[in-house]
């Protein structure tokens, strides 16, 4: 019996959690390694290849480069030659000149070298939904399984129960398989945009078909209100296989799907100046855990969505991140002279700051988010991955 309770957690627990921390510390070597492929070639020196912070669990030095691996995989960084950074470990090549060194070469090597790590991660987004056409995980039905429900909320006041499942809103019918992944945008559409009204939900609890009608509550979103629910969804739903062309372009074009919508949101957030919708460093592990209990093709989409996010984040004209590093490069080549390196590391220095002051206010949202009102204006597109090193 104990043997049992322990298998079953492994099972529905340990290895899911496992998968969701594997799978978010790979997206950052991959980032660090299109950094890295351009960096070999172009023949610039990369003396270390870091993923992770804490404890050093390995360490392998192959060629000219150190390969470490640290405990935690939040962060990582590729040290480079002739390009001095913060965060960047010991940079004894920071200074190095000559050919092995990333200041002698041509502009647009470097622009390459700095877009290494978007260029992967957004590959990486690519080849993901490709592939899931290919392979496909088609099923009879959608599945919206309310996985949790919030204390006094609307949910709970017209009795939803988490395990019942949800099959249509507003006479959509979010069962039908043909819809396949708008499934989650109907959802939330009809959620968020009905404050303070009446939505008739048809759900299925215990083999029964009931109708319950729900009068939402609300709650400020930007400069608008929307609707508040309080419940939590774990969504399950129907993907076609395809043939392999067929599979490549939907696959292209699902990726620029997100990657617009993520591109919206981002501009959104920015001209807006707010964070209402985004999310943090808990909400990715909660979202990757919870991705990961339904399967490996869950879990790589929304492995695709932190890539796409990482992609578009580090192209924002912050010193520590890519966009950063590129605006510099670019003001030098048209200037034809360096910035200071004192004025780097300072702008340097006050992104960290910045940054890890985002972090710890999005780890505090990210729990009143988890643990309040689930489907309270978190946008699944906007996971702003705020913490670690990902340059």
């Amino acid at each position: 019996m104990a043997f049992n309770a322990f298998f079953a957690f492994v099972n529905l627990k340990f290895l899911p959690f496992m998968y969701a921390i594997i799978g978010f510390g790979s997206l950052i070597a991959i980032h660090e390694f299109g950094h890295f492929f351009f960096c070999k070639l172009f023949g610039i020196l990369t003396p270390t290849f870091s993923i992770g912070f804490g404890p050093e669990l390995f360490r392998k030095k192959i060629g000219t480069t150190d390969f470490r691996l640290a405990l935690i995989p939040l962060g990582g960084y590729c040290e480079i030659a002739g390009n001095e950074e913060v965060g960047q470990g010991e940079q004894a090549f920071a200074k190095a000149t000559g050919d092995i060194s990333f200041d002698s070469k041509a502009y647009w090597k470097k622009l390459l070298v700095m877009f290494g790590g978007i260029i992967f991660n957004l590959l990486f987004a690519y080849i993901v939904w490709c592939v899931i056409f290919m392979v496909g995980k088609p099923l009879e039905r959608n599945v919206v399984l309310v996985s949790s429900i919030v204390k006094d909320s609307a949910a709970e006041k017209y009795g939803l129960k988490a395990g019942d499942q949800i099959s249509t809103i507003n006479g959509h019918n979010l069962a039908d398989p043909n819809i396949g992944m708008e499934v989650q945008e109907i959802l939330m559409q009809e959620l968020m945009s009905h404050p303070n009204q009446e939505v008739k939900l048809i759900i299925e609890r215990d083999k029964k078909e009931l109708e319950l009608p729900i009068t939402l509550g609300s709650k400020p979103s930007g400069n608008k209100t929307i609707g508040s629910l309080g419940a939590g969804f774990a969504i399950q739903t129907s993907i076609p296989k395809m043939s392999f062309f067929q599979a490549i372009t939907k696959g292209i074009s699902t990726t620029n799907k997100w990657i617009c919508d993520i591109a919206s949101s981002v501009k959104t957030l920015i001209s807006k100046r707010s964070l209402e919708g985004a999310g943090g460093p808990v909400m990715i592990l909660s979202q990757s855990f919870s991705s990961a209990q339904y399967g490996f093709i869950p879990l790589f989409i929304f492995l695709a969505l932190i890539s796409i996010n990482l992609a578009l984040i580090n192209l924002l004209p912050i010193g520590a991140l890519d966009g950063g590093q590129i605006l510099f490069v670019t003001l030098e080549t048209i200037f034809r002279r360096r910035i200071p390196m004192n004025v780097k590391i300072a702008i340097n220095l006050a992104s960290w700051v910045f940054f890890i002051g985002l972090a710890l206010f999005l780890t505090y949202k990210d729990i009143v988010t988890l643990f309040g009102d689930t489907l309270s204006g978190f946008d699944p597109r906007m996971l702003l991955s705020s913490f670690g090193k990902i340059k």
